[in-house]
């Protein structure tokens, strides 16, 4: 059996930087008002669940959610945390606990400076997600240049509130530089380094008399270090994107991509995108010992804007892959209000042609505002596969009597071969404020 490490028993360190981040706010304060947003998400999922080909149960899972964010002059505190539990025999069976985020912000120190610190999301070219640490972005020459700097030990994949372990295993370090001081000109180059540790497990094993003992495994860190650069230009009726990934550990391309698209008139535009991709298998992993294949796609567009409300469009893709390749198409039409589109696809990947409608419209001055859509698809997982066939169905509406208060209903289903009848449920209610106070004065 495994034994925590003190160092993953220690109190989490969100806890401590929310605490900390509060006690900033109570101490600089000097009478100032505080505005306070939050917001409050009630739902349930209804579901039935087969134990067996006769046997099954009805299933219901509750979520409770909370958004809440106080801001002081230039402090601010962020917090987003979710329960999760099974419903139908009482609440409290099967808990789950997750934070989003939880972190402190000291905006334009100095005109240059925002720090931030806690459980931060962070998006920085080729590096994000969240972490349990800190980050800052600094901004030079008169805002053209920003340089972005994050840090910390690595969250729960899950992001649950848990313990984590040693940080010189579980950590995320990295940063971006972006400058714009080029006349519709954006760069950027960004660095990221992940270290994941994974848990060590008891085996079997031959000693060197091939008698067998048991033996402790200790896997080494899972790690990933990736450098990209990309770039953006934009003028009157052109907009090109490029971006490049490289795989500092594995030394490898991860990922190159190029995009364009071209406006001939105010109501034309056509589209043409690049893109190559490997597998992102991370350094030490079992999986490096694999052949993976890499991919490349291109893909060309066109849109046109019948009315600012009516939208037509139509896509085609091509993939390429080692020793095989695959097509994909889109064509529809998007009204405000209604949506009409075509997917088909051929190839490696499967042949596929599926239609989909769905339509809303608000009543009574957006009280109400009901929804329905609808789907059949046509498939066959390869050439000498049997076609299949699968409908689905979405009944909906949302209700919003108030405000700040609006209550959403849905219910789903979907017949197929394995399915005859799959019948879904989801309510969600939710309740949002704004207050300014001045409980310091």
């Amino acid at each position: 059996m495994m034994v925590p490490s003190a160092s993953s028993r220690r109190i989490p360190p969100t806890l401590v930087f929310s605490a900390l981040i509060l006690c900033v706010l109570i101490l600089t304060s000097q009478g100032s008002a505080q505005l306070v947003n939050g917001r409050f998400i009630t739902s349930a999922y209804v579901w039935e669940k087969f134990d067996t080909p006769t046997s099954s149960k009805t299933l219901v899972r509750g979520f409770q959610s909370v958004l809440f964010d106080v801001a002081q002059g230039s402090f601010s505190l962020h917090t987003n945390v979710q329960a999760a539990s099974l419903l139908q025999d009482g609440i409290g069976r099967d808990k789950n606990y997750y934070l989003f985020n939880a972190y402190g912000k000291v905006s334009d120190i100095g005109g240059l400076l925002d720090f931030a610190f806690g459980r931060i999301p962070y998006y920085a070219g080729v590096g994000n997600g969240t972490v349990d640490g800190a980050l800052s972005t600094l901004r030079l020459f008169d805002k053209t240049v920003r340089v972005t700097a994050y840090g910390g030990a690595n969250v729960p994949l899950d992001l649950a509130i848990d313990r984590w372990g040693p940080l010189k295993n579980n950590f995320t370090l990295g940063g971006q530089i972006v400058t714009t001081a080029f006349p519709d000109l954006r760069l950027g180059l960004s660095y990221v380094s992940r270290q994941r540790s994974r848990p060590g497990y008891v085996a079997i094993r031959p000693d060197s008399l091939f008698n067998p003992v048991s033996q402790f495994i200790d896997l080494d860190p899972l790690k990933e270090q990736l450098l990209s650069g990309d770039a953006a230009y934009w003028a009157s009726q052109l907009y090109f994107y490029a971006r490049y990934d490289y795989n500092l550990k594995v030394k490898k391309t991860q990922r190159g991509q190029a995009g364009l698209r071209y406006y001939t008139s105010k109501r034309l535009s056509i589209s043409a995108d690049f893109i190559h991709r490997a597998p992102r298998v991370l350094y030490n992993s079992y999986f490096t010992v694999f052949n993976a294949s890499e991919v490349d796609e291109i893909e060309a567009g066109v849109d046109y804007l019948v009315t600012p409300a009516v939208r037509l469009f139509a896509r085609g893709g091509y993939v390429e892959y080692i020793d095989d390749r695959s097509f994909r198409y889109t064509a529809g039409i998007v009204h405000q209000y209604v949506s009409l589109i075509y997917r088909g696809g051929s190839g490696y990947a499967g042949e596929q042609n599926s239609a989909s409608v769905q339509a809303t419209y608000p009543l009574f001055d957006y009280l109400l505002m009901p929804t329905v859509g609808a789907s059949y698809t046509s498939y066959k997982l390869s050439d000498s596969a049997k076609r299949e066939d699968a409908f689905s169905g979405v009944l909906g509406a949302i209700v919003r009597p108030l405000q700040t208060l609006s209550v959403d209903l849905q219910s789903q289903w979907v017949t197929n071969r394995i399915y005859k009848r799959d019948v879904r449920l989801f309510a969600k209610l939710n309740f949002w404020f704004t207050q300014r106070l001045n409980i310091f004065e």
